[in-house]
């Protein structure tokens, strides 16, 4: 019999070592949940005959979450990333000078993958419409807005592997909305916010959202928009506000990345506290009661209903049916108004006739965050 070299015989016992001992660590020691990750870990799940099916996908799950050294290995894997100047995780696109983009439906949109056919699109016109007919017979002036990705305003900064379709879903919205809708007041804000990008960072660096710089623009084209039928509006409201900067460690994009200490650095980014010159000739409050239930399961049922009254009893009164993006406008458009109220309804974007009807307001404005134009049609 051949003798085996002791180097052999090492090898041998290390490479059982390295199947053993995580295998043992996986029960003993598991990974704890990683500072970042937002989320709860698996938890190793009881075998019982009564979730005998579901044992083998939990499992796996409990695995591939607390294998020993995860950790560990994802440093090491997003560190190889960044180095290639790449994202580790397909919901996140790292573009020029660390600007993240986001992976799913803004990256569809942009690249022309979007599912929005043209008999879906022309329902979400026609339902629009009927909305603008129905309110105007009550009285009520209807207006909506169209918020565009960061991919539209900084397509520089995109990286170089996604490209823009010729004519995005939005385009073809807008297009569809002059043709078939001409009556119902419309506004995309692209052309806005292309115009004032030079002017300073509209967009948060690691956050698909505007940040208050945009929001202020988008609030004075908004008013611009509706002067014509409510004259009382201002005309310019720039000059009335004062951003003062901060740092701050937030982003829902940068979050995602940061699980790693080697991407850390795109949880910060620059943020704006707002202060208001004329804050002394008027008075702007947030109500605190609440007069409306949220939407059962919304994620996030604070920010279902925010109500502003001001001193300005010659101002018109506003309902708002809006998404996240609407945030950074809220400071900008209140102060206008005698009473403002802003409706978060999970992304539905509906008429909402019963808040509408109770309110009695003198606007509606559905604003849309431009990847989500086709929830107000939801696919059959």
């Amino acid at each position: 019999m051949k003798e085996r070299h002791p180097y052999q015989i090492i090898t041998v016992i290390l490479f059982g070592l390295l199947l053993i001992v995580p295998g043992i660590l996986l029960f003993v020691q598991p990974e704890r949940q990683v500072q970042g990750e937002n989320r709860a870990m698996a938890k190793m799940p009881q075998l019982q005959l009564s979730t005998l099916d579901a044992f083998p996908h939990r499992f796996d799950q409990y695995v591939n979450d607390c294998f020993p050294f995860r950790s560990k290995m994802l440093d090491i894997s997003f560190g190889l990333s960044l180095r290639q100047h790449r994202s580790p995780i397909p919901e996140v696109l790292i573009g020029q000078d660390d600007f993240l983009f986001s992976g799913k439906e803004e990256r569809q949109l942009y690249e022309g993958t979007l599912d929005f056919s043209k008999e879906r699109m022309a329902a979400v016109v026609d339902m629009l419409a009927e909305r603008q007919a129905r309110l105007s017979r009550e009285g009520i002036r209807l207006y909506v807005v169209v918020a565009p990705t960061a991919y539209e305003v900084y397509p520089e900064r995109v990286p170089p592997y996604v490209q823009r379709t010729e004519a995005t879903a939005t385009d073809r919205f807008c297009q569809m909305m002059a043709e078939r809708a001409p009556q119902v007041p419309f506004l995309y804000l692209k052309d806005c916010m292309l115009q004032h990008k030079e002017e300073g960072r509209l967009y948060f660096k690691n956050d698909n959202h505007w940040n208050p710089k945009g929001g202020e623009y988008a609030a004075t084209e908004i008013l611009k928009m509706m002067r014509g039928d409510f004259p009382q509006l201002p005309e310019q409201i720039v000059p009335g506000f004062t951003l003062k900067p901060f740092v701050q460690t937030s982003g829902n994009l940068g979050n995602m990345l940061a699980v790693s200490p080697a991407f850390a650095h795109f949880a910060q980014d620059t943020n704006f506290h707002i202060h208001f010159a004329d804050s002394a000739l008027y008075e702007l409050v947030e109500v605190a009661e609440k007069r409306y239930e949220p939407i059962q399961g919304f994620a996030y049922p604070w920010e279902y209903e925010h109500r502003f009254v001001t001193n300005r009893t010659g101002q018109p009164k506003i309902v708002v049916i809006r998404d996240s993006y609407a945030g950074a406008v809220i400071p900008f458009l209140a102060p206008w108004f005698r009473e403002s109220l802003f409706i978060f309804d999970a992304w539905q974007y509906g008429d909402n006739w019963d808040i509408v009807v109770q309110e009695k307001p003198d606007i509606v404005l559905v604003m849309i965050y431009e990847p989500h134009i086709r929830s107000i049609c939801p696919q059959p």
